[in-house]
């Protein structure tokens, strides 16, 4: 499947509709249920979810669609289909400290074909292609990101999920030389953006926690590799990711 530059901007527009409502909840006392395996979620992963997939529905013929809240387990072993994260962050959402995001992939021949991360807290949106990433500027104007090409050796990693003795360990064996911390998939578009370089996670994640992310580090000529030197995948059975780094610059990193 070929998805044209106008159904990307109709993807963006779902993904605004679904950060209305995202906002509309964040603005008010947020209420926490748990899920079988114990993680947060709220009533704003759940409607986000149902406004991405109807709209995904409207756009495409019988899209396969897999989405944390849902529809989760890849029983036919299917190679294109849509992850969708429908609140990525969402300990993020309930400390109200804005760094959680919206993300939506397109799974081909098990790679990223496209990835859209919009963060409804700082209005920003992100779309990673094949070749390019991409900014909307005001909604409207496609801005390509150029990545900057000089390795400043910026680590950044997880605000919420991240192993302070792991962080130490790698920060010696890579000469580190400033760690930020931040939630959600944001990480990705700083990663693209030059404010960070070098993002790696250990612990577990899914793939709707990447995929849209993944899109744009590809976008931008970067890589996530697993910890034996390949390239992350997609359409696992259980959607469990192992042991990553991504990286956008040409270098030998410890792991």
């Amino acid at each position: 499947m070929i998805i044209t530059k106008n159904q990307i901007y109709k993807i963006c527009k779902i993904a605004w509709e679904a950060g209305e409502k995202v906002l509309d909840i964040y603005s008010k006392k947020i209420k926490v249920y748990k899920k079988k395996d114990l993680s947060p979620v709220t009533m704003a992963d759940l409607k986000s979810e149902e406004i991405i997939i109807r709209g995904l529905n409207k756009i495409f013929n019988k899209p396969i669609i897999f989405s944390e809240e849902s529809n989760n387990v890849n029983k036919k072993k299917i190679n294109n289909f849509w992850l969708v994260d429908p609140l990525d962050g969402t300990k993020e959402f309930i400390k109200k400290n804005g760094e959680f995001t919206i993300n939506i992939a397109y799974i081909k021949n098990k790679k990223p074909y496209l990835g859209v991360i919009y963060s409804p807290f700082l209005k920003k949106t992100y779309v990673g292609t094949l070749k390019n990433t991409y900014e909307l500027i005001n909604k409207k104007k496609f801005k390509k990101i150029l990545l900057k090409k000089n390795y400043n050796k910026i680590m950044i990693v997880s605000r919420s999920h991240s192993n302070k003795n792991e962080n130490y360990k790698f920060v010696k064996k890579n000469n580190i030389k400033k760690t930020i911390f931040l939630g959600s998939s944001l990480k990705f578009c700083y990663l693209a953006e030059g404010k960070a370089n070098i993002y790696p996670r250990s612990g577990t994640t899914y793939e709707w926690d990447t995929a849209a992310g993944h899109a744009i580090i590809n976008g931008v000529g970067g890589k996530i590799k697993t910890s034996n030197g390949k390239e992350l995948k997609y359409g696992k059975k259980n959607f469990k990711n192992t042991n990553f780094i991504a990286i956008t610059f040409n270098g030998n990193i410890k792991f």
